[in-house]
């Protein structure tokens, strides 16, 4: 956890998202994370950072704090434009494959 904040805090910084963010761990049934804009709550799923790794981590809290500096939990065009400043299109996508091969394998391995 400690390390997910300390994370949080540096992509806040670059990213400059200057509003309070709060980082909570819980269990959820279908999301990897959600982000509330009103409150600056950042819920990350307790099942799901356990089998990712740092760069996946790395790129859900950069996402969710995207939408919190274009204050919209859309993926418009705002949205991508932003994020393409921190983190190239194709690399977005083999981050986000790789997340998708890791829950998928541990679905099936149950």
């Amino acid at each position: 956890m400690e390390k997910l904040k300390k994370l949080l805090i540096e992509l806040k910084k670059e990213v400059g998202v200057d509003k309070d963010v709060k980082l909570k761990i819980v269990p959820m049934k279908e999301k990897i994370a959600s982000l509330s804009i009103d409150t600056g709550i950042l819920r990350l799923n307790r099942n799901v950072i356990e089998k990712l790794g740092e760069e996946e981590l790395k790129y859900i809290l950069l996402h969710e704090l995207i939408h919190l500096k274009v204050n919209d939990v859309n993926h418009g065009s705002l949205f991508m434009e932003e994020l393409e400043k921190y983190l190239e299109f194709e690399k977005t996508r083999e981050i986000e494959i790789e997340m998708i091969k890791k829950l998928i394998l541990e679905k099936r391995v149950r």
